[in-house]
């Protein structure tokens, strides 16, 4: 991994002539054990993975290896499965096979370079979240006992925070551990909360935000974990998030068999998934394989300066972008960001490392440049 990292490093700014595979939405079909596709407005484009392909069992989570294949997880499966970026293909499993996931469900590629796996489980081993290093050998456990853990995320600390659904109703926390795996606090309780699915932070203030699965709602609280009150309602079981091109976020409502799509202010815009079957989706993600594009050197400057957390748009931007998407390697569209009311972007709730920012121009084509976010 440090080999890529140097290689990334080695030239700023680049322009994107080809890409290998589209940027798309993925959505788990999780009853039917596959996943489908979908393009930016909702259009249905496919079922990717074909349903029960290599034994795939109730899928819980799809990311892009850094290498351009895609990994899944399945409840039901003792190893990530791994398949095709362009095909959909199953191409084997990829995790460890002398060590077999216990329930296995969300994922992340950390800052350190180590894919973090929850395990849905409610045994002392069978919870604890396990590391794999990005060649599939396991690595051991995380954290201790972690009973029904599902998304995760980092601060810009390096702390990291787990979604616990909670063994009984209305148990569910948020906890905090630190970048070892030791518990430091239960850093939001279960006063307002039923049973947490997944945690992301608010771009744009900062908050935390918490898909509540029993409760049909996203809550949100601030850097603290102290109550705020709620952003979105009225869902029915709601199990992945991401954000769109506008910002405006799309909820996979796993009781309602749909996607639906959310305003910037948390109002609802309407169901945006469009064609196809769609059948108890616990996954939304849209992916880019940032890594599999033909570069040459441009000398376009988006941001400045080009190493840090607090970069300054170029000025001139305005006049020719239509917006800024970031990325980090993985290809996880993690900001976007309107160079018409935004002078810069604000990193500090980000994980340390490298970073694409493409911007979009108004007649279509796409510029890129590496950033190294670092605090």
């Amino acid at each position: 991994m440090k080999n890529l990292k140097t290689l990334l490093w080695i030239s700023t700014f680049l322009v994107v002539t080809q890409i290998v595979a589209q940027g798309k939405f993925y959505a788990s079909n999780r009853v039917l054990n596959a996943v489908n596709t979908y393009e930016e407005d909702g259009t249905y484009i496919e079922e990717f993975i074909a349903q029960n392909a290599g034994g795939l069992s109730n899928p819980q989570d799809i990311i892009i290896h850094p290498d351009l294949f895609l990994l899944v997880t399945g409840t039901n499966n003792a190893q990530i499965k791994k398949f095709d970026l362009e095909t959909g293909e199953y191409l084997g499993d990829w995790s460890d096979p002398n060590f077999a996931l216990s329930n296995p469900s969300k994922m992340s590629i950390g800052p350190d370079d180590t894919l973090y796996v929850t395990q849905w489980g409610t045994t002392q081993e069978g919870s604890k979240i396990v590391r794999f290093d990005l060649q599939g050998n396991y690595l051991g456990a995380f954290t201790p006992s972690a009973p029904q853990g599902l998304g995760h995320v980092w601060d810009a600390e390096g702390n990291f925070y787990l979604a616990l659904f909670g063994l009984n109703p209305g148990s569910g926390t948020v906890r905090k551990y630190d970048s070892d795996g030791n518990f430091l606090e239960i850093f939001i309780t279960s006063a307002f909360l039923a049973n947490p699915a997944y945690i992301w932070w608010d771009e744009n203030t900062g908050d935390m935000l918490v898909q509540d699965w029993g409760a049909g709602k996203v809550l949100r609280y601030d850097s603290n974990g102290d109550y705020i009150g709620e952003f979105i309602t009225g869902l029915n079981n709601p199990e992945g998030y991401t954000i769109l091109e506008n910002g405006n976020t799309l909820i996979s409502e796993r009781g309602a068999n749909q996607i639906t799509e959310y305003s910037t202010d948390g109002a609802l815009v309407g169901r945006w998934d469009n064609g196809g079957l769609l059948a108890g989706p616990n996954f939304i993600e849209y992916l880019e394989p940032i890594l599999g594009i033909n570069e040459i050197q441009t000398n376009d400057v988006l941001v400045t300066p080009t190493m840090g957390n607090y970069f300054i748009l170029n000025p001139t931007l305005s006049n020719d972008y239509e917006r800024i998407e970031i990325y980090d390697i993985f290809g996880r569209r993690v900001a976007i960001i309107d160079p018409q009311t935004q002078e810069f972007w604000n990193a500090n709730t980000q994980s340390e490392g490298v970073y694409f920012m493409k911007g979009i121009r108004f007649n279509g084509q796409k510029e890129s440049q590496k950033i190294i976010l670092k605090k």
